[in-house]
């Protein structure tokens, strides 16, 4: 593969000799002829360390044979996926995704993770002071959960990192949610090991683009995931799992399936992009966080709604509303997230007459002109959205951050009946508003796409 590209450190020489109309596309040719030397050389690597590795140290099938070392353990550094847990879930792989294993390490990686990461990430954990991320309030997890070596075949997973006596909810159920993380993990690292020892070889073309290695390990987690790890949990841990539902059914308002915790860490394309998403376990995670700030059952259910909300999960997320206005029927907090999850749905009727109940209470609740607002957008009814926002704008204060969405609103409006100039000064408004500078060819390309129109060259 590496001959087929033919960019070398003279082609470099020529680029910056040459000629160009610009010196920004002279740029952009010095840029993609450097990544393309960069790739080459990088296959030539993977090449020379395929054709000169050794065979695994491991060349039996039998993952009992596999060494599993526990390390670092103590007060505050915990490995939730014990031994027992990485052999099981080791026995129900495929064989040939297992075979030639080395050996699995549990490790805190403090080392590896401060030379790897220290020049991109500070926070660390106030125990160890390990570069972390606080994945549950006082939980703390490793910048990188774990990792995979292809030169001597060993997995290694990473400890998570907390006071057991200080956690947000029972002892039980946290380290059953941290088992579940760190299994997704390993299955992750199973998979880096299976795609570099059987899935490609003779020169390694396509796992020379980090964005294919990944996008395999992230399909084949979230696979084994629902296959292997859900049932073996499930199985063996039953009274947790039973535990960690019936929590989240009472403090959040909805019975979900384990499924749910473990959400979809697919992100990454195949052409190299990430999807951005809000995945329903960081849905968990985030509510777990505003619990100790819920007033109420009917708070801490309203929170878990909006989680869902934010996760797309919009039945589910009405069917946790439902009950809340149940038992307060005329809570604006809830009716506008109920008013915004039914406009998601396209039930448009039901979600005007949401937002009306709560203005009738409260005529300068921003939230339900901004329901207004989308209903009459999805309708395309450009006259009717533009007198909202007169409305809008003369009941809620100067400082009201939803003007910010009323400001959108004109822009749209305008663009799609056509005046130019008037879209011209509210994207400028939108883009200027709270004294931050946006970009305003990016709101002009979002102001078009909503009005249905093609983007004017």
């Amino acid at each position: 593969m590496s001959r087929s590209i033919h960019t070398t450190r003279k082609t470099l020489s020529q680029i910056a000799r040459k000629k160009f109309p610009s010196a920004e596309e002279k740029a952009d040719a010095l840029k993609e002829a450097g990544r393309a030397l960069r790739r080459k050389r990088r296959i030539k690597r993977l090449v020379a360390d395929e054709r000169g590795r050794s065979a695994p140290p491991l060349a039996g099938d039998d993952p009992k044979t596999i060494p599993v070392e526990a390390h670092n353990a103590g007060r505050y550094v915990h490995h939730n996926a014990s031994i027992d847990d990485l052999r099981a879930v080791l026995a129900l792989l495929p064989a040939q995704a297992t075979e030639g294993i080395s050996s699995i390490k549990l490790i805190l990686g403090k080392e590896y993770i401060d030379e790897e990461y220290g020049d991109e990430h500070e926070g660390r954990d106030p125990f160890v002071g390990r570069l972390s991320y606080e994945t549950l309030p006082g939980v703390y997890s490793g910048v990188c959960l774990g990792t995979y070596s292809p030169g001597s075949g060993q997995i290694a997973l990473h400890a998570h990192v907390y006071d057991p006596a200080r956690l947000p909810l029972e002892q039980n159920i946290c380290e059953l949610y941290l088992r579940l993380r760190a299994l997704k993990t390993f299955v992750h690292e199973v998979a880096h090991h299976h795609d570099d020892t059987n899935r490609v070889r003779r020169g390694r073309w396509l796992a020379d683009r980090k964005e294919n290695v990944e996008w395999y390990a992230e399909k084949m987690e979230h696979e084994w995931t629902r296959r292997i790890v859900l049932p073996y949990l499930e199985t063996t841990y039953p009274a947790d799992v039973t535990a960690l539902l019936d929590l989240v059914e009472h403090r959040g308002g909805s019975r979900l399936p384990l499924e749910f915790f473990a959400g979809d860490s697919r992100s990454t394309l195949r052409n190299g992009l990430i999807r951005f998403s809000f995945t329903t376990n960081g849905a968990f995670e985030s509510w777990v966080r505003e619990l100790a700030k819920c007033a109420d059952l009917a708070a801490s259910r309203l929170a878990f709604a909006w989680e869902l909300h934010y996760a797309d999960n919009y039945d589910e997320c009405l069917q946790v509303l439902e009950r809340v206005l149940f038992e307060k029927p005329d809570w604006n907090a809830a009716l506008t997230c109920k008013g915004d999850t039914l406009v998601h749905l396209k039930r448009y009727d039901e979600a005007f007459v949401t937002a009306e109940k709560v203005l009738a209470a409260e005529p300068a609740n921003g939230e339900a002109w901004e329901i207004r607002g989308d209903v009459f957008e999805a309708r395309r009814d450009w006259s009717a959205l533009l007198e909202n926002c007169d409305r809008w704008l003369a009941r809620v204060p100067e400082d009201s951050t939803s003007r910010f969405d009323a400001f959108q609103h004109r822009a749209v409006a305008y663009c799609a009946l056509g005046d130019t100039q008037k879209m011209k000064t509210w994207i400028e408004a939108w883009a200027n508003f709270g004294h931050r500078k946006r970009n305003s060819e990016f709101i002009r390309k979002a102001v078009f796409r909503r009005a249905g129109k093609e983007l004017a060259k």
